[in-house]
Formats: C-alpha cells, sequence, structure tokens
C-alpha cells in the first residue's frame, strides 16, 4: 500500500514543482492516468505545505467558500502536528512556488498573487499511517479568505450525501466517477515528469470499504481513461458534482492497480468535516 505521495517542492530556475516521489519498475503512469487538461473542474485546486519533511504540494477540493478538502497526510505528519506556509490555488496551470529559495522579493510577491494562505485542520484520527480500517486519511485548509475573492466563478462542490456508497455499491459500478488533480508522469527510464496543469480522467468503481472508495486504474480501458498517481493526494473524486472523497494512497509505485479515495460519506467523516463547513 502506497500513499498518493504529495510531491515534494523543489526550487529550480522555472519555478515549477520538482518531485521526488520514489517510483519503481516500469511502464508508463501518469499523474491522472490518460487524463486530460481540466477546465471544468475549476473547484479542484493545488495546495503548498510545508510539513517536518520538507516543502510538498497536493491537491484539494473547494467544499464551502473557505474550505478545502485533502488528504490528511497533506494536512500534516499525523493530527496533533498540522502542516505549516499553506497556500491554495486554483489556477488551471500550475502555479510556482511563492516560498522556493533564490527568488528574488519581487517574484515571489508575483507568484503569492496565485494563491490564499490557508490553515491546515487534519483529522484528529490521522495517525501518520495508512490501514485498511480507521486510516482516517482526511484534512482541510480554511481559506483566509474566500476563494472567490481570487476566482470569482468558482463554486464549491457538495459533498456525496452519508451512506450513499454503501447503499448502491451494485448500481455504482455501472457509473462513471471522474478524477482530478495535479501531479506526476512517469517516462522514459522512469523520470519523472511534473505535471504543469489540472487534469482528470475517468474510471469505473472496484469496490467500496469501510472508510476508502477503490477505483482499478487501467488507462486501457476502452470505457474508462485510468487513476490517480503521486502529487493527486487531497484530489477529488466526483459522481456527476458531488464528491465523494480525496484521494489517500494507491497499490502500485507505478500507479497501474488500484487507487483508493478516503470517502466523505461516512458518519465519521461529516462529523469532522461539518465542524469548519
Amino acid at each position: 500500500m502506497q500513499k498518493i505521495r504529495p510531491a515534494r517542492v523543489g526550487a529550480v530556475l522555472t519555478g515549477l514543482f520538482l518531485v521526488t516521489a520514489l517510483l519503481a519498475t516500469a511502464p508508463s503512469a501518469s499523474a491522472i492516468t490518460a487524463g486530460q487538461r481540466d477546465e471544468v473542474h475549476t473547484n479542484v485546486g493545488v495546495i503548498r505545505f510545508t510539513t517536518s519533511e520538507g516543502r510538498f504540494r497536493c491537491s484539494g477540493t473547494l467544499i464551502s467558500p473557505t474550505v478545502v478538502l485533502t488528504a490528511g497526510h497533506c494536512t500534516g505528519d499525523d493530527g496533533a502536528h498540522p502542516a505549516t506556509n499553506v497556500y491554495v490555488s486554483f489556477d488551471t496551470d500550475l502555479p510556482g512556488d511563492p516560498l522556493a529559495a533564490n527568488i528574488s522579493a519581487a517574484e515571489r510577491a508575483a507568484r503569492a498573487t496565485h494563491y490564499i494562505t490557508g490553515t491546515a485542520h487534519p483529522d484528529p484520527g490521522w495517525t501518520g499511517k495508512l490501514g485498511i480500517s480507521k486510516q482516517h486519511d482526511q484534512g482541510v485548509v480554511v481559506l483566509d479568505a474566500p476563494a472567490t475573492t481570487k476566482w470569482p466563478a468558482i463554486s464549491p462542490a457538495p459533498l456525496l450525501p452519508v451512506g450513499t456508497l454503501d447503499a448502491n455499491q451494485g448500481a455504482l459500478k455501472r457509473e462513471t466517477f471522474t478524477l482530478v488533480g495535479y501531479g506526476v508522469e512517469i517516462g522514459d527510464k522512469k523520470a519523472q515528469v511534473v505535471i504543469t496543469e489540472r487534469r482528470s480522467t475517468t474510471s469505473f468503481l472496484k469496490n467500496v470499504q469501510t472508510e476508502v472508495v477503490v477505483f482499478q486504474i487501467n488507462d486501457r480501458d476502452s470505457k474508462a481513461g485510468g487513476g490517480s498517481c503521486f502529487g493527486d493526494s487531497g484530489g477529488g473524486a466526483f459522481l456527476g458534482p458531488y464528491v465523494i472523497g480525496d484521494a489517500s494512497y494507491v497499490n502500485s509505485l507505478t500507479c497501474n492497480a488500484t487507487g483508493s479515495y478516503q470517502r466523505v460519506d461516512t458518519a465519521y467523516s461529516r462529523a469532522f468535516l461539518n465542524q469548519f463547513i
């Protein structure tokens, strides 16, 4: 089981984010595998944050004017140690890190205009470790200003009603889900390639577990596009307009097996989220 790792932020001349997630073995896989540029899900943004391990980026979904849903491992080392230096952008194109080293004050200010700062709140039950049950890999960022102050047309995504996935698993296996995020690609010779835009793809439900919903990653499926990968941590899975969860982990270092999302339609999750929305 592998976290859908946040992408480590590096200081480079182009101002893009470098990725140093450990990836292994062969065939091509991509952030949102076989995905395409997404200008529809404008409520999915990119989050820049700092933990004890360094500077990273994740994806997240706006669920109220000032609240962004993301993964617990994006919001803190555990429930008691939240991330710091949190910046959120809903630009379609990936903006540069405003806290990168070796950039001028003017460049720092210019980059900061693409973000709104916020405060990270990991689920108190998030321990920093993934598990099949009670992993609680969920968190939120509370923005310092409504997202509409910079992106006037943005609308929060509604949360899937509680219990939907449990009650309708058979029927939902015939539905197409949309996965959205900013991530990395694995190119030739396992090279890590930064994705410089929001992307989306489609996927089918594999199964519903107590805390997570699992999708099959298959970019050769004639009926769906693919799945999620590293850097897509915290990004949303959608059923129609409803966000159903945040990207948590994949069962392959090359992102070609299954990907799991922490559910928002459980009573536990909703009790946590309702504190903020």
